[in-house]
C-alpha cells in the first residue's frame, strides 16, 4: 500500500485493477524505494477472520467475552500443548516441521515461542542454525559463538542467527558498518544480487571483521557464509514476535473453546496447512461432536450447535484420566433427537492429543463450552457456491423441506447437486432411504422443471407440469424394494461429496482388519520403542521439499491422531507408484524417537484395502480414493 499526502494521480502512474473500485501503481515496489515514497506491506491473514470469528461464537454461544489482549501471557496448558506438538490448526506452528520442532525446543515463554516461529524459515535452515538451535536448548551442546564479540548480539538465541536485526547489528557491532550501511547490507542480501555487488560487501564485511581483536580469516569467512545465507530469507523479530502472539491466542481458543475454534477455520478456508477433514478429525479427537450436513438444519456457513455435555465433563476432575470417556456407561446430557449422529465422539487419551483437564477448563472457559458442537455448512457440499448462500439460508428460515419434490422446487439446485445432497445424507431428514430418493430424483427434478426423461417439454412455449402447483401434481412413482447403503459406501459418498465424513474416520472402517494385521493405532506410537512398527493411515498431506535432497514425507492419519512417515529416496523411488495411486496406506517401517518425537522410516508400503481385503477386511470405499488424488493434487 503506497501512502502520499498529494492525490496518487499527482504522485505516480496509475491503473485500474481486476477488483473492483481499486487501482494499481505502475511503479514497481523496487522504484517506490528509490523515489522514498512511503510503503506498506500488508498481510491478509485468514487466521485473523477465523479468530473474529471465533470470538463472536464465543460471545454469542457461552455469553463469555474473550478480549485476547487481557490474555495472560503464561498459561501452562497452552504451552503444554505446543510442547506436545497438539497443534493442528493453530496459526504458524501446524505444519509437519513444527511439529517436529516443538517437543524438542519445549517453549515455555511468549519468547521461546518467537523463536520456534522465526527458526523454521530457509534463512535459519540454510545458515545451518536450527539444530545447533534445537541442541542447545535440550541442553546437548554448550552455547559457544565464532567470536567473543558475537555473543551480545547472539546471546538471546544462543549463538545462532535467527532474525534480521541481528544481521544489521553484526554488520554495525563485528563488521564496522554504520546504520545506514547495514540496512543496504541487508537488502543487498535479498534475492535481487548483484555479483560485483556482492563481491564489494565480501570484502567490505571481510576487512571490517578483521579489525576484531583474535579474529581470522576462517572466522571472518564462515560468518559472511551464515549471514548472507540467512538474510535472503530471514524473519524480523518484530515480525516473529507478532506471529507469536497469533499463534498463541490461536492456540488459546483451540484448547478452551474447540468448537467455535473449527468453526472459524473451516469458514475461514481456504487457509493454513491442512484441508478441512484433517482439521474436523482433529476436533473429534479431542472430543468435539461433528454433525452432518442436513438441509434441514445447516446453514450455507458451518454453525456451532447445543448437543449437550458430555459424561467425561460433567464429571469433573473425576474424568480427566478418561474413566469417564464410555457415555454407554456414564452418558452425559442427551443428544438432541434427529442430531445425525448417535453418540459424541471419545476424547483421544495420549500424550500427543491434550484435552484441558477440569480445573484449567473452570479457569479459562465457560462452563458451557464443552456442550457445544459443530454443524458442517452446505458450503463444503461440492457444486454448492456462493451464489446459493442468500437462497438457502433464506429458505431455511422459512421453514423445513418436507419432501423431495419441495427440495427440487425451493432450491432450485441443478439435478446432480441435489444427487449429491442425498448421497451424503443432507436429505436424510426427509424419512426416505436414500436410494429411494435417488430412484425418484429425475421424474421428480423432470416434473418440477417441465421435463420427462430429462427432456424439456413445452406447449405453447409453457411446460404443462411447471405450471401446475406442487400440490396437484401425482406423486413420484414408488421406488422398487432396493438393497440398503452400506457402511463403505455411506463412507465413499461422504468423501467424495464432502470431503469427510461427520460420524468417522475411514480407518475406523478398517480397524479390525488392521488389528488382524497386526498394526498399530498411531496414539500408541507415542509410548512405544523404538523398532519395527505397522501402521494403517489416510495420507493427507505429502511433501517433497527442495532441501530434503529427494526425501518425501507424508502425514498419515488415523482415528486416533497423525504420524510422520519418511521416505528416503531410494525407498521413494521403489514405492512412488504405490504412494501415488492409493490414499489409503499400510506401512512397515522402523519407529525412530529423538526425545519425544516420533517417526516412522518406512520400507515398504502397500495399498491398505488390498491387504485389508485378504485380512476379511471392508470393501473399499470409492470416494476416499477420490479424495487422495485431489488431496495430492492440492497438497503436492
Amino acid at each position: 500500500m503506497l501512502v502520499t499526502a498529494a492525490p496518487l494521480i499527482d504522485i505516480a502512474p496509475i491503473e485500474r485493477a481486476t477488483m473492483k473500485d481499486r487501482v494499481v501503481v505502475q511503479f514497481d515496489k523496487r522504484d517506490v524505494e528509490e523515489l522514498k515514497l512511503i510503503k506498506l506491506d500488508l498481510l491478509g491473514l485468514g487466521m485473523l477472520a477465523a479468530i473474529d470469528e471465533t470470538l463472536q461464537l464465543i460471545e454469542h454461544d457461552c455469553a463469555t467475552c474473550v478480549v485476547l489482549d487481557s490474555l495472560p501471557e503464561e498459561i501452562s496448558e497452552v504451552f503444554g500443548m505446543l510442547q506436545a506438538a497438539d497443534t493442528v490448526g493453530v496459526f504458524q506452528v501446524e505444519s509437519r516441521a513444527q511439529m517436529q520442532t516443538l517437543p524438542k525446543s519445549r517453549p515455555m515463554s511468549l519468547d521461546d515461542l518467537v523463536v520456534e516461529v522465526a527458526i523454521i524459515r530457509p534463512g535459519p535452515i540454510q545458515g545451518n542454525a536450527v539444530h545447533p538451535y534445537l541442541r542447545r536448548k535440550q541442553g546437548l551442546e554448550p552455547v559457544t559463538y565464532l567470536h567473543p564479540s558475537l555473543e551480545p548480539v547472539l546471546r538471546d538465541s544462543m549463538g545462532v542467527i535467527l532474525y534480521q536485526e541481528q544481521v544489521m547489528r553484526i554488520a554495525i557491532e563485528v563488521a564496522g558498518f554504520s546504520p545506514a550501511e547495514s540496512d543496504g547490507f541487508r537488502r543487498a542480501m535479498g534475492t535481487w544480487r548483484s555479483t560485483r555487488e556482492m563481491e564489494k560487501l565480501h570484502e567490505r564485511f571481510h576487512d571490517g571483521c578483521m579489525r576484531q581483536p583474535g579474529m581470522t580469516e576462517e572466522i571472518a569467512e564462515e560468518l559472511f557464509r551464515q549471514v548472507s545465507a540467512f538474510a535472503s530469507f530471514g524473519f524480523a523479530k518484530s515480525h516473529a514476535a507478532a506471529f507469536a502472539r497469533t499463534a498463541y491466542e490461536s492456540s488459546f481458543l483451540k484448547l478452551f473453546y474447540p468448537a467455535q475454534f473449527l468453526v472459524g477455520l473451516i469458514n475461514a478456508q481456504p487457509m493454513g496447512f491442512y484441508p478441512v477433514e484433517v482439521l474436523v478429525n482433529d476436533a473429534k479427537r479431542h472430543g468435539v461432536a461433528v454433525l452432518p450436513v442436513d438441509l434441514n438444519t445447516s446453514s450455507y456457513k458451518t454453525t456451532t450447535e447445543w448437543i449437550g455435555q458430555p459424561g467425561w465433563a460433567l464429571a469433573g476432575a473425576a474424568g480427566d484420566d478418561g474413566s469417564f470417556d464410555d457415555e454407554t456407561l456414564h452418558p452425559g446430557e442427551s443428544l438432541p433427537e434427529g442430531c445425525g449422529i448417535d453418540a459424541r465422539p471419545r476424547p483421544v487419551r495420549a500424550t500427543s492429543c491434550v484435552v484441558p483437564s477440569a480445573a484449567a477448563r473452570e479457569r479459562w472457559s465457560a462452563e458451557s463450552a464443552t456442550g457445544w458442537g459443530v454443524r458442517l455448512g452446505l458450503h463444503l457440499v461440492k457444486g454448492i457456491g456462493e451464489q446459493h448462500a442468500e437462497l438457502l439460508d433464506r429458505e431455511l428460515e422459512h421453514g423445513p423441506y418436507v419432501s423431495l419434490a419441495d427440495v427440487v422446487e425451493r432450491t432450485g439446485l441443478p439435478e446432480e447437486t441435489i444427487e449429491r445432497l442425498i448421497r451424503t445424507g443432507a436429505l436424510d431428514s426427509l424419512g426416505r432411504p436414500r436410494r429411494e430418493l435417488l430412484w425418484q430424483l429425475r421424474e421428480v427434478a423432470g416434473a418440477t422443471k417441465g421435463r420427462m426423461d430429462g427432456r424439456t417439454t413445452r406447449l405453447g412455449g409453457r411446460s404443462p407440469a411447471a405450471g401446475r402447483p406442487m400440490d396437484l401434481r401425482l406423486p413420484a412413482t414408488a421406488a422398487p424394494q432396493l438393497p440398503a447403503i452400506s457402511e463403505s459406501e455411506r463412507l465413499g459418498d461422504a468423501y467424495a461429496v464432502v470431503g469427510l465424513d461427520a460420524k468417522r474416520q475411514v480407518i475406523a472402517l478398517f480397524r479390525d482388519a488392521l488389528d488382524r494385521l497386526g498394526a498399530v493405532p498411531n496414539s500408541a506410537l507415542a509410548d512405544r520403542k523404538s523398532g519395527p512398527v505397522r501402521i494403517g493411515g489416510l495420507v493427507v498431506t505429502r511433501q517433497h521439499p527442495m532441501t530434503a535432497k529427494g526425501t518425501v514425507f507424508l502425514a498419515l492419519e488415523d482415528e486416533t491422531g497423525m504420524v510422520n512417515v519418511t521416505l528416503w529416496p531410494d525407498t521413494w523411488a521403489r514405492l512412488r507408484s504405490v504412494v501415488r495411486r492409493h490414499a489409503l496406506l499400510l506401512v512397515d517401517g522402523e519407529l525412530q524417537r529423538e526425545s519425544s518425537v516420533v517417526n516412522v522410516i518406512a520400507h515398504e508400503v502397500r495399498a491398505l484395502t488390498t491387504v485389508a481385503e485378504r485380512a476379511g477386511g471392508p470393501e473399499s470405499p470409492a470416494g476416499v480414493r477420490q479424495l487422495g488424488h485431489a488431496g495430492m493434487r492440492r497438497l503436492g
